[in-house]
């Protein structure tokens, strides 16, 4: 990750980092909830990335995938941790639906996105929702650079050429 500015090395070696990764297919739906909880009870992080839950579709049925979600976020938020999320859409699909129906258990939805204008692409983040506190309705620009993610309230498309730094 020192591509994009982050030194995760450090955060590992002080134990403030852990990652843990298992194939979806490795076992099935209750077995991953399981691991979960067990990892969380062990580490006590304030904070879980889960990424992405759209690969549990290979699996298990939606409903059964919902389910499981939906008891992991409540145990989640009962442990006052923060849960983030990621679902990985594929191109064309409409990215403010909810692949496995949680939408609606997040307190907050962001959608990144590449969109292409005049030849130029450009990664672009929005906010869908986020509960509770006001926010912008606009897009916003983002790269990766030498020195992490910049994201910009330029939302003008098109005209702007990529940076040597992403």
């Amino acid at each position: 990750m020192q591509s994009i500015g982050i030194d995760l090395e450090r955060g590992i070696k002080g134990g403030l980092l852990r990652f843990s990764a298992s194939r979806p297919s490795a076992y099935g739906l209750e077995m991953h909830l399981s691991t979960i909880h067990r990892l969380t009870n062990e580490i006590r992080p304030s904070v879980v990335v889960v990424d992405p839950v759209t690969n549990l579709g290979s699996i298990a049925p939606i409903g059964e995938i919902k389910s499981m979600l939906t008891r992991l976020i409540d145990y989640f938020k009962m442990n006052h941790i923060t849960a983030f999320f990621t679902s990985l859409t594929e191109g064309g699909h409409h990215e403010e639906l909810s692949d496995v129906g949680v939408s609606s258990l997040m307190d907050t939805w962001l959608v990144l996105r590449t969109i292409e204008t005049d030849g130029v692409r450009n990664r672009v983040l929005y906010v869908v929702k986020s509960r509770g506190m006001p926010h912008s309705m606009r897009t916003s620009l983002y790269q990766l650079t030498n020195q992490g993610v910049r994201v910009t309230a330029d939302s003008r498309l098109g005209n702007r050429r990529g940076s040597k730094e992403g």
